[in-house]
């Protein structure tokens, strides 16, 4: 039997920059290209030729199913499948694509959209869309804009079946770059206003003007438009009908029209029972109207419930990661820490990559008081399979301050590890040793890196420099900050001898010695690097005057980083202003390493006193006999509110 082929048809305008990862992603996958150019200036044309396209040239008419039709028309294959420039279709369905044609005995195949909006890095949307049809000379598309096929193929054979694969296509058109180059949105609107105009009566019309206005935040239009749209279709059969429920519920919610928003849900639920986006979205319409309970357990209700089936347009997470953290948040709201810490659990072990709920677990365990538990539960609840993993948690832990629970862990990186590893493992220990006021045990571990010379012996070197430097020796290394603090020390006298207080001011330098633009690094390249910022310097020494309660050294900090913030060097008298930067020496050089930041300076400064803040509730939350004092609840629920040293806020 005949081997059925396919034809990849495209249309593009100006789109050298996305077409090659398009065409690349298709290479075995169709058997010829046929691309519509609609008008391009630059090399689009050219480089489709090169990946052996076909290019037709095609007059643009402001008819996205005109341009489409001319591609068909010159289309051989048995099947078309059809993509955007801005979009590439899945590796894992470049291999499977023929099989399903193959064996699928349908007229059409739903490939699954995913949708990169925003950034790229806010999760994706999912969206079954029709793109692999059978070719047929009846087979056309129609509509302006948004133009489908479906209805053609159902007009030529009322039995045609349709089948909802697992292939993929990725989407990037929505990421905002890409839409703000394009003037995507004011294209789309213009389009869409036209064939209102020309098709007053078609609901898809509506429903697509809707989205775009969503898009652009214009809430309240969108909703008017929505009504328009549903009140033209069947929602029993209109494929697009639970998407426009939800479209409505995310308009009414941004409009803060909260009551409205449930009592829509609660209607499409009962045309729709296994959209789980509904049951989502009514677990958060409950909490913001005050009900608990019913947020509760609508959300349990939708983790239970799972993905949605795949003919419904979803967001990812939504019934696993996405729903667990709501639950969570929602937990930790009502006071029900240890069912959060339940909830976040489940939201990483369903997306590992996700970091927001290992900052919540580890801040509110230390908050708790149950911080020694931490290692039990993430070696019981997590799968650490790999150093980078590791090195991941390790970083959160002492971000979130969870030092001992760092340290006891630490072992756990790699049990076989090699010699530059081990090194890497010393130098780690030895920074949460300092952090911990365990000064002579760090030295035991900087000593040997120092003496080896190797990757990491300049480094270790420089923070036994800095240790002999807070003892109130003489120190005559080249480290920067060291100097500077010997300078400025002379003039504030902000650091005393006390051993213990040096202790704690260089005592959470260690895992987090990194640039300003690497703080969410992992400790394995902190360590590596071997790098600091001056202002993230201060402001982790202001940290460890709050935990050795060195009050008067606290605010000395605190004053001589509002004077380096005014642009006064203390070190040297009057700054220098050049061009835009302050805080500069007489030879033109920075006082400290970063210091012309003043953003920095002002987001550490910040995370000082919110420290020395929570320090302070931490203490009045115990009572002088050990318990725990009566507001010990308000008190826990104030810091848990505030931000924690690392900047991660609620």
């Amino acid at each position: 039997m005949r081997a059925e082929r396919i034809s990849l048809c495209m249309i593009v305008k100006d789109e050298e920059e996305l077409l090659p990862h398009c065409l690349a992603s298709v290479q075995g996958a169709v058997d010829e290209v046929i691309v519509v150019d609609t008008g391009s200036s630059d090399r689009s044309a050219e480089i489709a030729q090169q990946y052996g396209a076909v290019v037709v040239a095609f007059e643009w008419c402001d008819d996205f199913a005109a341009a489409r039709n001319a591609g068909l028309e010159r289309a051989s294959g048995d099947w078309i499948l059809f993509l955007d420039a801005d979009e590439a279709l899945d590796r894992a369905a470049r291999e499977q694509i023929r099989s399903w044609t193959a064996v699928s005995g349908c007229d059409g195949l739903f490939l699954n959209i995913h949708n990169y909006t925003g950034t790229g890095q806010q999760g994706v949307t999912v969206n079954p869309v029709l793109r692999l049809f059978r070719n047929a000379p009846e087979h056309r598309f129609e509509g302006r804009i948004h133009e489908q096929i479906a209805a053609a193929i159902c007009r030529g054979n009322p039995e045609a079946a349709f089948h909802v694969t697992d292939m993929v296509i990725h989407h990037y058109g929505y990421q905002t770059a890409i839409v703000e180059r394009k003037d995507k949105v004011n294209r789309n609107v213009r389009l869409l206003q036209q064939a209102v105009e020309e098709e007053p009566g078609q609901p898809f019309h509506h429903y697509n003007l809707g989205v775009e206005y969503l898009r652009v935040g214009e809430a309240e239009r969108a909703l008017e438009t929505f009504a328009v749209a549903r009140m033209g279709i069947d929602p029993a059969v209109t494929s697009y009908a639970h998407l426009l429920f939800k479209y409505e519920v995310r308009c009414l919610q941004q409009l803060n029209r909260w009551q409205e928003a449930l009592d829509r849900i609660d209607a499409a639920l009962e045309l729709f029972p296994e959209y789980t986006d509904l049951m989502h979205h009514r677990g958060v319409c409950a909490d913001a109207l005050g009900d608990a309970d019913r947020a509760e357990l609508s959300l349990r209700e939708a983790v239970r419930m799972g993905p949605p089936p795949p003919i419904y347009h979803t967001e990812e997470g939504i019934g696993t990661y996405q729903t667990w953290y709501t639950l969570g948040r929602l937990l930790e709201g009502r006071a029900d820490l240890e069912g959060a810490v339940d909830a976040y659990v489940e939201a990483v072990r369903a997306k590992s990559s996700l970091l927001p709920p290992l900052y919540r677990i580890f801040r509110m365990m230390r908050v708790s008081g149950q911080e020694h538990q931490i290692p039990e539960l993430v070696t019981e609840r997590f799968a650490l399979g790999s150093e980078e993993a590791t090195h991941k948690v390790l970083g959160i832990l002492e971000q979130s301050r969870c030092y001992e629970a760092a340290l006891q862990l630490l072992p756990e990186i790699s049990s076989q590890p090699s010699g530059e590893m081990r090194e890497r493992l010393s130098v780690a220990e030895a920074m949460l040793q300092i952090q911990q006021g365990r000064w002579n045990k760090a030295r035991l571990k900087l000593e040997p890196v120092q003496r080896k010379k190797r990757l990491l012996a300049i480094s270790s070197a420089r923070w036994l420099e800095r240790l002999e430097w807070l003892e109130g020796k003489e120190v005559s290394g080249d480290d920067p900050l060291t100097l500077w603090l010997k300078r400025s020390s002379q003039v504030s006298a902000v650091v005393t001898n006390d051993e213990e207080s040096a202790v704690q001011t260089w005592r959470t330098v260690g895992l987090r010695a990194t640039t300003k633009k690497d703080t969410d690094a992992s400790m394995d390249g902190t360590v590596a690097g071997a790098e600091y910022d001056g202002w993230q310097a201060l402001g982790l020494m202001m940290e460890g005057c709050v935990q050795s309660g060195r009050w008067k050294e606290l605010h000395s900090l605190i004053q001589m980083c509002r004077q380096q913030l005014a642009g006064d060097d203390l070190s040297v008298g009057e700054s220098v202003r050049v061009g835009e930067k302050e805080n500069l020496n007489e030879n033109g050089m920075e006082s400290f390493p970063g210091a012309s930041d003043s953003l920095a300076g002002t987001s550490w400064l910040v995370k000082g006193l919110v420290s020395a803040a929570d320090h302070h509730l931490e203490v009045f939350a115990q009572h002088t006999n050990g318990n725990r004092h009566r507001c010990w609840p308000v008190v826990q629920h104030i810091r848990l509110e505030l931000p924690g040293a690392d900047g991660f806020e609620n």
